[in-house]
């Protein structure tokens, strides 16, 4: 009987790749933070202009909402732009690093070596096969971190205006990976 290899997975040997570009994934990450955070500011806000409105408060009371709701609008903008680029630059650090490794372990094989090669196939892959990890590091990696935190952000903030919504969401937001699970089934 023999024994099952213990090659790590695909997705794992891809996240140990990630560990070079650990920084710029976690200021990706941290800039989906504060976007959370400017959101909830955003909601908040708009809840304040629009009952401003309804009472048909005067120009003045609906500017001064108006006015702070600019600039967090500005600031999802630049927390946006943010982690767009600290995402590329992830991105980009652990292509070109993949690369890297590529080109020394076809210098270290020889040129015999790459004769018996297709190297087509190898210039694909040190070109377009890297470049489709693109959105892996730049779009999935930071999404999956931030699934994790965003809830929880929203949680607290909905339990600091109304402690039974927030208890109601706390017991069935647990919930949603079984039916996740359930779905995917």
């Amino acid at each position: 009987m023999s024994v099952p290899s213990r090659r790590p997975t695909p997705a794992r040997r891809l996240l140990r790749e990630a560990a070079a570009a650990r920084g710029h994934l976690a200021a990706a990450v941290l800039f989906g933070i504060g976007t959370t955070v400017l959101i909830l500011a955003q909601a908040g806000l708009l809840a304040q202009v629009l009952a401003s409105a309804a009472r048909s408060a005067g120009l003045s009371m609906l500017a001064g909402a108006l006015i702070p709701l600019l600039f967090v609008l500005a600031g999802r903008a630049a927390m946006a732009w943010g982690s767009e680029v600290a995402a590329l630059r992830a991105a980009t650090i652990v292509k070109s690093r993949l690369r890297r490794r590529l080109a020394d372990r076809a210098l270290r094989l020889g040129p015999a070596w790459l004769t018996s090669q297709r190297t087509g196939e190898l210039t694909t892959l040190a070109t377009r096969g890297l470049d489709a990890l693109d959105p892996y590091f730049s779009r999935y990696l930071p999404a999956a971190l931030l699934a994790v935190v965003v809830p929880l952000a929203v949680l607290v903030r909905v339990a600091m205006a109304d402690w039974i919504s927030g208890l109601i969401i706390a017991a069935t937001l647990p919930l949603i990976p079984v039916f996740a699970a359930l779905v995917g089934l």
